[in-house]
């Protein structure tokens, strides 16, 4: 159990981060590193030492954030309109950054997320999302040009 409490301590803020970026929800991102951790804990006999832990834990969490928001999805009857991006006095661009990225594709999302927000190696992301090297430099390069166009097509409102 301290072993665990240790890994915990040490993946918890990293794992909470990809979640609220992937999901978009403290509470849901929350919800989804406990399940993740309870999957660690229930899989701990799968785990294979030749692999890297970190890239394992975070498989773990991206197959969870994954399920959510197919999940999400099923609960919608009909298909929801994409919010429109819009400039808004006082909101940082960090924000305005964060909603675009809440409009790519889930894959996309995970490999961006995981490049340009955690600093992972594109070998690390390979192996958590089970996708070639090359797979995941497209989807990043793919992710990058979408956020430039989604943040240039972004009108600047200035109020009246």
């Amino acid at each position: 159990m301290r072993a665990y409490e240790i890994i915990f301590r040490h993946f918890e803020q990293p794992l909470l981060s990809v979640g609220l970026r992937m999901l978009g929800r403290k509470e849901e991102a929350e919800d989804a590193m406990q399940t993740t951790f309870l999957k660690l804990y229930r899989s701990r006999a799968q785990f294979q030492f030749g692999a890297r832990f970190s890239t394992y834990l975070f498989r773990i969490m991206m197959n969870v954030c994954c399920d959510r928001l197919r999940q999400r999805k099923g609960e919608h009857t009909q298909e929801l309109p994409e919010q429109e991006l819009s400039y808004v006095p006082g909101i940082e661009l960090r924000v305005q950054l964060e909603e675009a990225i809440g409009h790519l594709p889930e894959r996309m999302r995970a490999c961006f997320v995981m490049f340009a927000l955690e600093e992972m190696k594109q070998e690390d992301i390979a192996a958590a999302l089970d996708l070639s090297v090359g797979t995941v430099k497209a989807q990043i390069f793919h992710a990058k040009q979408k956020l430039r166009a989604l943040l240039a097509e972004t009108p600047i409102r200035f109020p009246l």
